[in-house]
């Protein structure tokens, strides 16, 4: 029997840690309250938590949130199982079970009563236990049975429960319809007999529930092997990510070691080139120093021996020479016409700033593609023997950085470092610029139109002017005034710090200053009148515009590209609303469209519309050159016909589309000609529907008809690599790729 109350003890045990334990403060329950939920917490512990919670009721266990009662937590139903639980806990001692004696008579107990809340009792006390009508109902088990259910671990309540309402009346029953126990005064009062209330007792409603309590039981018991299988699955997960976050450093590492070792060998190839330079020049230097050393041993002899003469000689001897000296005067006029060429010490070396701004690579993790979200798509490319695999994105970088990097025609008259194709290689003519650096020899020259086309050849370009259309535009010798905008922030003095979309309304100009996270709204005489952007706080990042676009009642549309949504504002800074986009878009400028709101992807490849609420409605475009396809398009625009117009920057030409995206027609192709686009860029159209394009890589601006017809080029070569433009009926403002100013162009 020792057996059994060591076994009772650790029961005791077990059930004081694993079900009377509170899960906030970790004691025994104290006035425990349970939620809907089922997680039960001492009454003190969850009204600290509410306050903590600002006061919301939610689980500590599950996060759950519950409605508060309005008696607060003092009025959460308490957990009676677990408080008549806790009255049996401190009543009963299974240790002493063996040694217990009568509650009554204090002899040898026998027997022991839980309906009398656990007393023992001896042979004659329980007699007259069972013999009182009050405890007729009342069903003692003898000390072997106690110990029997306790070791087989059947042990249950059999503590009498009363009544909540009717204290001092035994839970007898069990309304069916209501679900609830109830005692025999409940029947009268509010279970009356002959109503809708079905009674059962207590035993058959057990009898009659037990089964689906056990399956319930069952079914959460296998919720919780279900769980923690998953928590072994994201063990295992976990272990994988750790696992491919060191291959992964390991790999980068490995490739930046691999891209050091190249760089050193292309250093030691470049100023290896340097070398052969600098020693070609210093033989043609020191010949010539050996020959001036030469003339000037000889001229010196002469005048030495034509001092002593005129000093220490008669007359005689000054007569005698003077027809010599008079026959070799050209000789000595040509002294210091020395027969060799002179060498200059230019040896110049210029950092190429973009050769290190290319990504060595792309890190990413399995992304489910869904609508609205771009498609990640790589190409290879081949280098020499080598392959290697490359996104689209990257190629186009690549290409934009080796149609920047235009250089003027160079001979071997100096040395100088200049962006370009591989470390090493010595130039003489202009290079398509692809990868890095090129070591060139640098001479004063004109600077010349050059046309590129791949390889390393070159030839000059020439520009046809045709007649103009409706607005009579010319080049800027033709009758244009040119001033720089410096930018007239809300502050005096202030610059524009990367000034990206522009945009005419009621003849303001409006300058999306990006890195000045504002929106400048210039007068005609470009004083600013208004700055939008002061949403400080209000976003996960800061505001940085970069397109701007105005509705017809005023609303300003702009995009914040650093955040991945279109704020839309009124002429106050109020914000009206917020149209997010999908993560992964990679929006450049946006466009208004009879109440949609058009965004272009250049790393999806297509061109979106939404509704100005945000709903998503359709888009264009994948990644190609077919006529609904694009490959990198920038800028869009819309003219007074609805037609819209895409720049597509890697296919060189300008697509149109009706408003419901089908195609209509195209303009433009690759080229340096006169109808011929070199990545175009940013799109403006004026009053009579002409349309002017950013020729980036051509170095002007390209002007179109409404029907795709060419018309002119503008402002060859007045600013570099045009990548932002806007036209009014008098003014066209353009900005340079790399200018943090703006260039206005007036009649």
């Amino acid at each position: 029997m020792a057996s059994s109350s060591d076994f009772g003890e650790k029961l005791l045990t077990d059930i004081d840690d694993k079900v009377l334990l509170c899960a906030i403060c970790m004691e025994r329950f104290k006035s425990p309250k349970i939620l809907p939920c089922q997680h039960t917490f001492c009454e003190h512990c969850l009204t600290e938590w509410v306050k903590a919670n600002n006061g919301q009721l939610i689980c500590p266990t599950c996060k759950n949130q519950w409605p508060l009662p309005s008696g607060g937590v003092p009025a959460i139903t308490s957990n009676r199982f677990l408080n008549d639980l806790l009255e049996v806990i401190s009543d009963v001692n299974p240790g002493k079970v063996n040694e217990a004696v009568c509650d009554g008579c204090k002899k040898e107990a026998k027997y022991w009563c839980g309906d009398c809340g656990g007393q023992f009792y001896c042979e004659a006390c329980i007699k007259t236990h069972t013999a009182m009508k009050v405890c007729q109902d009342h069903a003692p088990i003898t000390i072997e049975e106690y110990n029997e259910k306790m070791s087989t671990q059947h042990f249950r309540m059999t503590k009498a429960r009363f009544c909540p309402t009717h204290r001092s009346t035994k839970l007898e029953f069990y309304c069916d319809t209501c679900q609830v126990p109830i005692c025999l005064k409940c029947i009268v009062v509010d279970h009356p007999p002959g109503s809708d209330h079905k009674m059962l007792s207590l035993e058959s409603a057990m009898e009659k529930y037990m089964p689906e309590m056990k399956a319930h039981s069952q079914k959460i018991a296998q919720k919780v092997s279900d769980l923690k299988l998953r928590k072994d699955r994201a063990h295992d997960l976990r272990k994988d990510l750790d696992a491919n976050k060191s291959t992964a450093d390991q790999q980068i590492n490995t490739l930046c070691q691999k891209l050091i070792d190249e760089i050193k060998q292309q250093q030691i190839k470049m100023q290896g080139q340097v070398d052969d330079i600098y020693i070609s020049k210093c033989k043609q230097s020191d010949a010539n120093i050996e020959l001036l050393e030469h003339k000037i041993a000889s001229a010196e002899s002469n005048l030495s021996y034509l001092n002593h003469l005129l000093t220490f000689g008669g007359a005689v001897d000054i007569m005698s020479v003077q027809k010599q000296m008079k026959d070799q005067q050209q000789h000595y006029d040509d002294l210091t016409n020395v027969p060799c060429t002179d060498i200059d010490s230019d040896l110049v070396f210029r950092e190429n700033s973009e050769c290190l701004r290319i990504d060595l690579g792309v890190v990413k993790g399995k992304n489910l593609t869904k609508p609205g979200k771009p498609i990640q798509s790589e190409v290879e490319r081949k280098d020499g023997d080598r392959t290697e695999t490359i996104t689209h994105t990257q190629l186009t970088e690549q290409r934009k950085l080796s149609e920047e990097n235009m250089t003027e025609q160079s001979s071997n008259t100096g040395l100088e470092v200049i962006e370009g194709s591989e470390l090493g290689d010595v130039e003489k003519k202009q290079t398509w610029l692809i990868q890095s650096l090129v070591v060139t020899a640098k001479q004063d020259q004109p600077i010349k139109a050059v046309q590129l086309t791949e390889g390393d050849t070159t030839k000059s370009t020439k520009t046809k002017q045709s007649n103009l259309t409706p607005c009579e535009m010319e080049d800027p010798s033709g009758g244009w005034s040119k001033f720089t905008l410096e930018g007239q922030g809300p502050s005096p003095g202030q610059k524009f710090n990367n000034p990206q979309g522009l945009t005419f309304h009621d003849d303001k100009l409006l300058v999306c200053d990006k890195s000045n996270n504002i929106v400048q709204i210039l007068n005609q005489d470009y004083t600013c009148e208004k700055v939008l952007g002061s949403f400080s706080g209000q976003f996960a990042k800061p505001f940085q515009p970069q397109s701007v676009a105005v509705s017809k009642d005023n609303h300003y549309f702009i995009l914040d590209g650093n955040n991945v949504q279109i704020v839309v504002c009124d002429q106050n800074n109020k914000v009206i609303s917020i149209i997010t986009l999908p993560a992964g878009v990679d929006p450049w400028c946006i466009a208004l469209l009879k109440g949609f709101v058009l965004v272009t992807d250049v790393k999806g490849h297509r061109l979106l519309k939404y509704t100005k609420t945000g709903q998503y409605v359709s888009e264009v475009g994948s990644l190609g050159a077919g006529q609904t396809q694009f490959h990198y398009p920038c800028f869009v625009a819309v003219n007074s016909k609805d037609v819209i117009m895409v720049s597509d920057y890697v296919n060189h030409c300008i697509k149109c589309f009706d408003s419901d995206f089908n195609y209509l027609y195209q303009y433009g192709e690759e080229g340096h000609g006169d109808s011929q686009l070199y990545c175009p860029d940013s799109i403006a159209v004026d009053g009579a529907d002409n349309v002017y394009v950013c020729d980036l890589s051509n170095d002007r601006i390209s002007m179109w008809s409404r029907d795709g017809t060419w018309l002119c080029n503008l402002f060859h070569r007045v600013v570099r690599w045009p990548r932002y433009i806007a036209v009014s009926r008098d003014r066209i403002c353009v900005r340079g790729r790399n200018d943090k100013h703006i260039t206005v162009f007036s009649k």
